[in-house]
C-alpha cells in the first residue's frame, strides 16, 4: 500500500478511533488486492466473522483468507479503491463502519489488457481490543461486476439483474449502516468531514433503498438537479432512480469544499469504473483514477448541523482530469486529502 497517500489521510480524518479503524480497513483492501494476507492477523479478530456476497461465509482468520484468495487467472494488474468512507465508534469500544470499493483485475500481454471491473459495499464492525481496534465482523455486498467476468466464472456469485442483487443481501441498510448502529458518534468530525458525509448518508440510503437517510441530510426545500424543490420531489426522484436498476452505487470523491459560515459549496467528483461511456481501458489509461462525472453539493448549517439544500450534476471533468495518473498501489484517491487541484472552473466543464 502506498505509504504517503495513508499517512495523508491519517492527517485527514479527525478523532484517533476513526483514523485507527481507517487503518484497519485500507489494509483489509489492499491485503485482497495484493493477495498478501499476513496483515489480516494483526487487524481481524480470531473469531472474525466475513460474509461475502461473492463467495460465501467463513469464520476465523484463516478461514477467512481461503475463502478471499483470488480464483482467477494470474493478473498482473491489481487494483482497488476505498471511496465513501464513514466511520463511527461509541465510548464502550464499538465501531461500525462502511465504505464502497471499486477493483480492477487485469492480465496485461504486453500488447493489449483484458480488464475485469467489479465494485460493491462493505459494512464492517470493529470493536476496541488490548492490542487495537480490530475488526470482528466484515459484510461485503457486490453491487456490478463488468468486463471479463470469466475469471471468476464458477467461483463467484454475481448479480443477476432479475434478482434484488441476485443473492441473499449480506448488508442490510437499516440494521448495519453505520448511522443506525452507532446513532451518537463518540468523535466529533471537522466541518469539512461533515460536508462531504452528508452526500455518502444520502447515496449509502438512495442505493440501498432506505430512504430516511437521504431525508435526514436535507432541508424541507431540498433541491436536487433540475427537480422542483421540496423533500416529496427529492425522494420520488431518488426512489424512480433506484428502481431502475437492479443495484446502485454511487461513488463519491472528496474533491473540493469551501466554506463561508454556515454556507458551504463541495465538488465531489464521480468515477464508476465500469461506466466509461466512449472510452475503454487500454494498457496507458488503467493505471489511472477514472472520473465519469462530478457533483456539487451545497450545504448550510441549521442549529449547529450541516444540511444539504441543492446538489447539480452535469460537470462534466475535461479530458486532464478523465484518467488522472495513479499507481495501482494507491488504495484511496480524494484530491482534497491529497492536495491535488479540484476547481470546478479550471478541471471541469459544465
Amino acid at each position: 500500500m502506498n505509504q504517503e497517500c495513508l499517512k495523508k489521510y491519517l492527517e485527514f480524518y479527525s478523532g484517533e478511533n476513526r483514523k485507527a479503524i481507517y487503518l484497519c480497513f485500507a489494509k483489509l483492501i489492499d491485503a485482497v488486492r495484493s493477495q498478501n494476507f499476513s496483515e489480516l492477523y494483526n487487524i481481524l479478530t480470531e473469531d472474525c466473522i466475513a460474509e461475502y456476497s461473492t463467495t460465501g461465509k467463513a469464520q476465523g482468520i484463516k478461514n477467512i483468507i481461503e475463502m478471499l484468495r483470488w480464483p482467477g487467472p494470474e493478473c498482473n494488474i491489481r487494483k482497488s479503491t476505498i471511496w465513501n468512507f464513514v466511520a463511527r465508534s461509541d465510548t464502550r469500544g464499538n465501531g461500525q463502519q462502511s465504505a464502497y470499493v471499486q477493483n480492477i483485475m487485469a492480465i496485461d500481454d504486453g500488447v493489449n489488457v483484458f480488464p475485469f471491473t467489479f465494485g460493491g459495499i462493505y459494512c464492517n464492525t470493529y470493536i476496541k481490543t488490548e492490542e487495537g481496534w480490530k475488526i470482528s465482523h466484515i459484510r461485503f455486498d457486490l453491487v456490478y461486476a463488468d468486463g471479463n467476468s470469466c475469471f471468476v466464472l464458477n467461483n463467484w456469485t454475481l448479480v443477476e439483474a432479475e434478482k434484488y442483487s441476485g443473492h441473499k443481501p449480506v448488508i442490510v441498510a437499516e440494521l448495519d449502516a453505520p448511522w443506525y448502529v452507532i446513532p451518537e458518534d463518540s468523535e466529533p468530525q471537522t466541518d469539512a468531514e461533515q460536508i462531504f458525509e452528508l452526500q455518502f448518508k444520502k447515496t449509502f440510503g438512495f442505493d440501498r433503498g432506505e430512504f430516511h437517510l437521504p431525508l435526514s441530510v436535507a432541508t424541507e426545500d431540498m433541491r436536487q438537479f433540475t427537480e422542483e424543490p421540496g423533500n416529496r420531489n427529492y425522494v420520488n426522484f431518488l426512489k424512480y432512480k433506484q428502481h431502475k436498476e437492479t443495484n446502485l452505487q454511487h461513488a463519491n470523491r472528496m474533491g473540493a469544499c469551501i466554506i463561508k459560515g454556515d454556507y458551504a459549496e463541495a465538488i465531489m467528483p464521480r468515477g464508476e469504473e465500469h461506466r466509461l461511456r466512449d472510452r475503454v481501458y487500454n494498457r496507458e489509461n488503467i493505471h489511472s483514477m477514472v472520473t465519469t462525472g462530478c457533483h456539487k453539493l451545497y450545504a448550510k448549517k441549521i442549529d449547529g448541523q450541516w444540511k444539504l439544500y441543492k446538489i447539480e450534476f452535469g460537470l462534466m471533468p475535461n479530458e486532464e482530469m478523465r484518467f488522472i495518473p495513479m499507481a495501482d498501489d494507491v488504495v484511496a484517491y480524494d484530491e482534497f486529502v491529497l492536495g491535488k487541484e479540484c476547481d470546478e472552473h479550471e478541471n471541469f466543464h459544465s
